[in-house]
């Protein structure tokens, strides 16, 4: 007979913490302090998709200026199409799945370190995950890499839920692959390798149950089915699909990015949480690696995958920071181990506190020198300028730690001074990074001159204006230019099609057409028969000279 798990009495309360976190996160994801603007490359792309699914009813074979595009799933259009649909088409109904998935993240990774960690460690990683630099960067674009993280935690979830003893939850962890391999193909099949010590392990647990393979192949039918639909009505399907992950294995799309840079750009960008998740990563396979192993060996195995792939690119890291939050969550418990207001536990356990306090205070003494120097005009860094007082703040504030870990005995609630204080540090960072006028706005000029267009469709006086209901063309020349065409893409009210060298010389084109930068220096003959309307970033708005006024 099947033993019940029993209820955990302090699961409400743990429910309403991790909502009350993600709710305090919000606004890292929300607020800004300029008009937003998407990115060309792959910012605008997903969001024209998902725009002419709405206006062609293109939901079984998403399209990008009028031609099919199966190179990826289409789970991320669609999820961008249906946020349009109930908030328009701008640029935070596009990111609004971005944003959510990031918060939705915050409560899935406490309940999962909570199977696993200390209750404290989890609610710590829960905190930690919002404050790590490309999470919060990631989260508020137009991507697959955190909408798939969140699939990923769904599924990881359920399986662990079902191993448990629940196994109705097989058929969640099912249906999460099947969504995974919609989102972004092959990718979701690093994570499930990524799993398989821990499931070896348990593998009396699932191996027999009928609703585990059963869910698998639920799945699989998603994601075949949309595959077998799309190709019976627009075909080469899966050549793309696989033609697309033979040419990332085999060749690296970002050649500056060798074998080390992951053991760089992972620590720099979630300082110090990901410095912190090593600690924690040493602590549970010293003290505890059978109980806790799904957490410390997925991250691992995860990494080594992405070391071994050709491609490396700061976006595949995405899936590991939910992981090294709840690492960095073990890391700061134990360091805070029962150092409670007076601190009377003087074992090995609160040494760490110190040794962090001494190294970030090493940092924070560099950190306060080069604010003050750019404060006082001493160093000039233009990137810098505006964070001359953060800088500063954050030095102090890890300068004080060593003090506060020294008075611990004398300082009531020392503990909770020590923590908030480093995660002051990295509120003050992100909230320095978010007052950028340029964050998040990628194409500012661009995506101002659209909005002034929608003025002038509604009567506003304008001197140019862009064809509201007649196609314009977009120009590009190869890759040199192909990103900032996306962009142009999606800000032109009305695109229509790519019009590349070979299509300029031939007059393959309608009566309206922007030429990128590239061709008006490489085809500037074929360009003499047409009128100019204005210049934007380089990029001209040409009109047939025999085109009506």
């Amino acid at each position: 007979m099947r033993r019940r798990r029993q209820r955990d009495p302090q699961a409400g309360h743990f429910l309403a913490l991790s909502l009350l976190i993600m709710g305090l996160a919000t606004p890292l994801f929300l607020w800004s302090s300029a008009p937003p603007s998407l990115n060309g490359c792959d910012e605008s792309f997903y969001a024209q998709m998902a725009r002419e699914i709405l206006s062609r009813g293109a939901w079984l074979g998403p399209t990008f200026l009028g031609q099919p595009f199966f190179e990826k799933p289409p789970l991320l259009p669609w999820l961008v199409a249906g946020s349009y649909s109930l908030g328009g088409v701008n640029e935070w109904t596009a990111r609004l799945p971005g944003i959510l998935s990031a918060l939705a993240c915050i409560p899935l990774i406490g309940w999962i370190g909570k199977q696993f960690l200390a209750p404290r460690s989890a609610i710590l990683a829960m905190i930690v995950l919002p404050l790590c630099f490309l999470w919060v960067q990631e989260g508020r674009l137009v991507g697959q890499d955190v909408p798939l993280t969140l699939i990923e935690l769904v599924g990881i979830a359920a399986l662990v839920a079902g191993i448990q003893g629940n196994r109705a939850w097989y058929w969640a962890a099912g249906i999460a692959f099947g969504l995974g391999l919609l989102m972004k193909s092959v990718m979701i099949l690093l994570v499930g390798l990524a799993l398989l010590p821990y499931m070896l392990t348990r593998r009396e647990r699932w191996a027999m149950s009928v609703q585990f393979w059963l869910g698998l192949c639920s799945g699989l039918l998603l994601f075949f089915g949309w595959g077998v639909a799309a190709s019976w009505r627009h075909g080469g399907v899966w050549q793309s699909l696989l033609g697309k992950v033979q040419d990332l294995g085999a060749e690296s799309f970002h050649a500056n990015n060798g074998w080390f840079y992951y053991l760089w750009h992972i620590p720099s960008h979630g300082y110090p949480w990901t410095v912190l998740s090593i600690l924690g990563l040493v602590i549970l396979i010293r003290e505890r690696p059978g109980r806790t192993l799904l957490i410390w060996s997925l991250p691992l195995v995860l990494l080594l995958e992405l070391e071994v792939y050709a491609t490396r690119t700061h976006y595949y890291t995405v899936q590991l920071y939910p992981w090294l939050a709840l690492l960095a969550g073990v890391a700061l418990d134990s360091a805070t181990f029962r150092w409670r207001e007076r601190g009377m536990d003087l074992r090995q356990k609160p040494r760490l506190g110190r040794w962090i306090s001494a190294g970030l205070a090493v940092i924070g003494f560099g950190v306060l020198g080069v604010g003050i120097a750019g404060t006082l005009g001493l160093l000039e860094v233009e990137d810098l300028a505006s964070h001359w007082g953060a800088l500063i703040a954050i030095g102090l504030i890890y300068t004080l730690l060593p003090p506060i870990w020294v008075w611990r005995r004398a300082l009531q609630g020392s503990e909770v001074v020590w923590i908030s204080l480093l995660f002051s540090a990295s509120i003050i960072t992100l909230i320095s990074i978010l007052s950028r006028p340029d964050f998040g706005n990628f194409n500012p000029s661009l995506a101002e001159f659209s909005r002034q267009q929608a003025q002038c469709a509604q009567g506003a006086d304008c001197r140019v204006i862009l064809p509201q209901t007649e196609a314009v063309d977009i120009g590009r020349s190869g890759i040199a230019d192909v990103c900032q065409a996306q962009a142009y893409a999606f800000y032109t009210p009305n695109p229509g099609q790519w019009v590349g060298d070979q299509d300029l010389r031939q007059g393959n084109y309608g009566d309206y057409l922007w030429v990128s930068p590239v061709q008006q220096e490489t085809q500037g003959a074929e360009l003499r028969s047409l009128q100019s309307l204005t210049t934007l970033q380089g990029w001209q708005l040409m009109r047939r000279s025999a085109a009506p006024s």
